[in-house]
């Protein structure tokens, strides 16, 4: 499958929370009067990738953890973190938002934390245009390639274009298990002679319909 016909940029959501509970000293502070702010991080971080590992096409992410002024004897008091939430759907994007939310406030609650959790971007879904996946289609269908529709999990500047204009896109094989933000990421000559050619059958059929 060298080629892929793109049905959908994923909407995102991205977040910075604080977990707040109090820093003591880790030798003299019994385990049932800990109010440990980085294990309450840890248990939001394992709910977080069970709660998008349970829908198609919604991933959860938390890739920033901090712990201020952190020391190995001392229960931390503070931990920062990031969130970042995809899908194809806006609704199943938020839904997942919510319960996250309502996750954290349970656990900080039950641990006797306060936290903070506040929305830094908010990029909605932008699903191809019909016409012009359709195109996509027809481009990679005279290559004699079969067709393979897929979401794009990762944002692209098409996302802004959509608001304006019709929009859709192909996408490329990569290697190494298709492998981004990697040094490992990497493509093959032939498969891009590929993606050339399905451009052109593209354009050959603009000409024909706008001769």
């Amino acid at each position: 499958l060298p080629l892929g016909i793109v049905t959908s940029i994923n909407g995102s959501g991205r977040y910075v929370g604080e977990s707040v509970g109090m820093a003591s000293h880790a030798g003299t502070t019994p385990m049932d009067r800990r109010r440990d702010a980085a294990a309450a991080a840890a248990e939001l971080v394992l709910f977080v990738e069970r709660r998008a590992a349970a829908e198609p096409h919604l991933v959860g992410t938390v890739g920033m953890l901090e712990v201020p002024s952190g020391s190995i004897n001392v229960v931390p008091g503070r931990c920062k973190f990031s969130l970042d939430i995809r899908a194809t759907t806006n609704e199943v994007r938020d839904a997942c938002a919510s319960d996250v939310r309502d996750e954290l406030k349970r656990i900080c609650d039950r641990r006797g934390l306060h936290f903070k959790l506040e929305e830094t971007v908010r990029a909605a879904a932008a699903p191809s245009s019909a016409p012009w996946q359709s195109r996509w289609e027809r481009a990679v269908s005279a290559l004699g390639l079969p067709l393979h529709r897929m979401p794009s999990g990762a944002g692209h500047d098409a996302m802004k274009l959509h608001e304006i204009m019709p929009q859709a896109m192909l996408f490329m094989r990569g290697l190494n298990a298709g492998i981004s933000h990697n040094p490992l990421e990497s493509i093959t000559n032939d498969d891009t002679e590929l993606c050339v050619q399905a451009f052109q059958n593209l354009l050959d059929q603009l000409a024909t319909e706008h001769p």
